[in-house]
């Protein structure tokens, strides 16, 4: 499935902030010829092996504006940024909240407002993929289980164990989820800059480096070298 098109869709997309729409080149709103099942389903797996495409993220969203699986795509796209992105989400939602039931409204307002920590319990939202799967708020049992499945304290930790294994993508997306820790392991920066010599997945590196200013992060000079894509 392509999800870019020409100036035909261009007229009827909704725009965003450049910043957001990387480069302002790639049309948001995706043609009515694919709003399909198959489409969505590949754009929800995209989502879930790369929650900060948030090009990919918006277009999942408004694909479903009028689908059941609405609410949990938008909820997707919060959990990704959790407290980052605020002007972002805040646009995302206004597009869609006439399609939402008050109560939805009333949660992702509150998210809004209150942030990640008080708002999300963890509640699953049927079509969402990166929530942990509770229709309510999670258990005591769960978290025990979860710190026995793994041995990690970091995402920068789990990062390098992938790096030595040569799982690049894995490792990046781990690495970008640890650097928008503004208490993350102060190696991230330069371990991420490393994976990104090599990946030269100069997208994900600008949407990241917009998050990291947007939270007023103090950064290496090396962040703006070598984002020329090559020929």
């Amino acid at each position: 499935m392509s999800v870019n098109h020409t100036s035909s869709d261009s007229s009827n997309a909704y725009k965003l902030p450049a910043i957001f729409s990387l480069e302002g080149l790639k049309v948001l709103q995706l043609g009515a010829n694919d709003s399909t099942d198959a489409n969505r389903r590949y754009l929800a797996h995209h989502v879930k092996r790369y929650p900060l495409d948030l090009r990919v993220q918006v277009q999942r969203i408004l694909i479903n504006q009028d689908q059941g699986h609405l609410s949990g795509a938008l909820q997707d796209l919060f959990i990704a940024l959790k407290d980052n992105g605020l002007k972002l989400r805040q646009m995302v939602y206004s597009r869609v909240q006439a399609h939402l039931v008050k109560e939805e409204q009333d949660f992702f307002s509150n998210w809004l407002e209150k942030g990640y920590d008080e708002s999300y319990n963890d509640r699953f939202i049927e079509g969402s993929v990166l929530s942990i799967g509770l229709v309510s708020k999670g258990l005591p049992l769960l978290s025990l289980s979860t710190k026995a499945s793994s041995s990690y304290t970091s995402h920068y930790q789990e990062a390098v164990d992938c790096l030595e294994y040569g799982q690049l993508e894995v490792a990046q997306e781990l690495l970008e989820q640890e650097m928008l820790n503004p208490e993350g392991d102060s190696r991230t920066e330069e371990e991420l800059l490393r994976v990104y010599s090599y990946t030269k997945d100069y997208e994900s590196k600008e949407r990241l480096l917009a998050l990291l200013m947007e939270q007023g992060r103090e950064l290496s000079p090396d962040w703006k070298l070598s984002n020329t894509k090559e020929g």
